[in-house]
């Protein structure tokens, strides 16, 4: 395990149990797009809180399978500064809806996963342990997912915008890299 992916794994394990045991701290470090000026420290903090244990065990999982390689490439420094800005990113997208409240860290994940395909494009990851995906053919479904879940076709709970931000984010870096 590497140093950044571990602290991020015991980090969000943290606040979510934190979360559960104290009642109103969720709504305190949610990210609410239109109260961002009365709470601006929400951009940062959305990104540990999980809306369940099976959100935080999906974006724990993704980080703990693609973290580490990612971290070894780019460096310990790079790697959370790659973290933090796809975290940052989904938040700045999340102001497309500026009334839904965001939680979790798939848009920090997202990016480590993009950074992942770029260095990795044709690495096979396998959707429920069967089904062959090349990271780079992943990518774009999930891109092309979230773009579609963005424009309210769907329903449900999941933060598309988030998902896309921390895609944008995470390649803006990497090409600034």
């Amino acid at each position: 395990m590497t140093f950044w992916v571990l602290r991020l794994l015991i980090a969000n394990v943290m606040v979510f149990f934190l979360t559960e045991a104290v009642d109103g701290l969720w709504v305190l470090l949610a990210l609410r797009p239109r109260l961002v000026l009365q709470q601006p420290w929400t951009p940062f903090t959305y990104m540990f809180v999980h809306a369940g244990l099976w959100h935080l065990f999906f974006n724990m999982l993704m980080l703990y399978f693609f973290g580490p390689r990612v971290e070894e490439r780019l460096g310990s420094q790079r790697f959370i500064m790659l973290y933090l800005l796809s975290g940052l990113g989904g938040a700045t997208l999340s102001f497309i809806t500026p009334t839904v409240a965001i939680v979790g860290a798939s848009g920090a994940t997202f990016g480590v996963f993009l950074a992942y395909a770029r260095f990795w494009p044709r690495d096979r990851i396998f959707i429920w342990g069967i089904l062959p995906v090349e990271a780079r053919v992943l990518v774009l479904l999930t891109t092309l997912y979230s773009l579609w879940g963005g424009t309210g076709s769907m329903g449900g709970s999941i933060a598309h915008w988030a998902h896309l931000g921390g895609y944008a984010a995470a390649f803006l870096y990497l090409y600034w890299l």
